[in-house]
């Protein structure tokens, strides 16, 4: 079969715009190597694959520069993957509209470069390489400390173009900020996984580069005792930039303390002025104070904080349940290997109510998919019962496939479905990918 579809493919586009076999590997979506990789080097190419696929029944799953793949939950089958890394243009910009419109395959640090020769950025700092590409971060909704004042990817994007499941193209919302068209359809195409449709460009808002960068560093010998600090400054009324706690694991090389970083951006003047205000909500605290580089350097620093990991979950709840979800990712992080590895390493998004478990190397004696399973639902069950969420970021398909990465509420399940059929009749963008479709 993988011939049959490498070979209908190559009658489509180039030989050099497909692969299969051993090259497809790399590419495997959650370990499921596809029949042959495609990349469309235009959206018209990109169309007539998916086209092609509807009218054939091949599923297929989209992708950047194949950072993502890993994560989410398993397909039930992958007969394609349509790479956009060529893709790559940048097709409009208008620095004095604070908006740019790039194809989808544009990396972050590309799309950053470009930006910054107009003193302009795109606050966007998902976990990985920051050589992923925006249609993988829009794809997934990837967000990191910046989240806490710039908001997630669904605040960024002003509109953008998709093709369905069918091969249609369709252009949503809108290139200025005033220009709210399709709104919701386009929140929708932001987070789903490639399931409703192939993003293939995208507008997005951009901001000032700040002219000032500082970072405050609150230190203790345990998280715990970092907490009510965080959630002093989290409700204090200064808009910080970044609000971020983490624990080191257990075996981290040179972290032995817990850290509190509160990242400010703005003029020198505003600065001064946010630190001020910052020194009353916590009177009598001595942070150390990165500057310019060393700040931005730290936050850099966390984007590869799941670098290598072999289980990473996101667990979320209101803000002031900040404690409560610290002892839920504890018991996570005992799921981690005694003796192998950095350990177990636990960090919050304070602002969002949100603790990543992240762990090195998972313990695998007999019976570990059972107990790994049975604590993942115990704690998914209590979160639930709070009104929070537990999402498997990165696991072994085993435990994936079984718990469910975001446990989705079956309520959902007709909005789900009428989204799918209306943008995928076929079904053949990732199926199951989202677990209900």
């Amino acid at each position: 079969m993988s011939g049959g579809v490498a070979q209908e493919l190559r009658r489509m586009l180039a030989d050099d715009q497909v692969i299969d076999g051993l090259a497809a590997e790399p590419w495997a979506v959650c370990d499921r190597v596809p029949q042959a990789v495609a990349f469309p080097g235009s959206e018209s190419e990109l169309a007539g694959v998916l086209e092609r696929a509807s009218a054939e029944g091949w599923t297929v799953a989209p992708a950047g520069r194949a950072t993502w793949l890993f994560a989410g939950h398993p397909p039930r089958g992958i007969d394609v993957v349509v790479s956009l890394k060529r893709l790559e243009r940048v097709l409009e910009y208008e620095p004095a509209d604070l908006t740019v419109t790039v194809e989808a395959g544009v990396g972050l640090d590309v799309l950053a470069a470009r930006v910054r020769e107009h003193r302009q950025w795109l606050p966007l700092d998902p976990a990985g390489s920051p050589r992923g590409t925006l249609g993988a971060t829009l794809g997934t909704a990837s967000w990191g400390p910046l989240e806490a004042g710039f908001g997630r990817p669904r605040d960024q994007v002003l509109g953008a173009r998709i093709v369905t499941g069918d091969g249609r193209v369709l252009a949503l919302g809108g290139r200025v900020v005033k220009n709210v068209a399709g709104f919701d359809v386009l929140r929708a195409q932001v987070g789903a996984w490639g399931t409703l449709g192939v993003l293939t460009s995208a507008t997005v808002r951009l901001h000032p580069l700040p002219e000032a960068d500082r970072t405050l560093l609150f230190t203790a010998p345990a998280k715990e005792e970092l907490v009510s600090l965080a959630r002093a400054l989290a409700c204090a009324p200064v808009p910080v930039a970044a609000l971020e706690l983490m624990a080191p694991g257990e075996r981290d090389t040179g972290a032995t303390v817990s850290v509190l970083a509160a990242r400010l951006l703005g003029t020198r003047d505003e600065i001064e002025g946010l630190h001020r205000a910052l020194a009353t909500t916590v009177p009598g605290a001595q942070p150390r104070l990165l500057e310019g580089e060393a700040s931005a350097a730290l936050f850099r620093n966390m984007a590869a904080v799941e670098d290598g990991a072999q289980f990473v979950v996101r667990l979320s709840a209101l803000p002031d349940r900040l404690g409560w979800l610290f002892e839920q990712a504890d018991r996570l992080a005992g799921l981690s290997h005694e003796a192998v590895g950095f350990g177990a390493r636990v960090t919050a998004h304070v602002a969002a109510g949100t603790v990543r478990v992240i762990v090195a190397v998972l313990e695998r004696s007999p019976g570990w998919v059972e107990r790994t399973i049975t604590r993942l639902r115990r704690v998914r069950e209590e979160l639930a019962a709070d009104g929070g969420t537990l999402v498997i970021t990165r696991a072994p398909p085993e435990l994936v496939s079984d718990v469910g990465a975001w446990g989705i509420d079956p309520g959902t399940d007709p909005l789900i479905r009428g989204l799918k059929q209306h943008f995928d009749p076929a079904g053949i963008l990732c199926p199951g990918r989202m677990e209900v479709v």
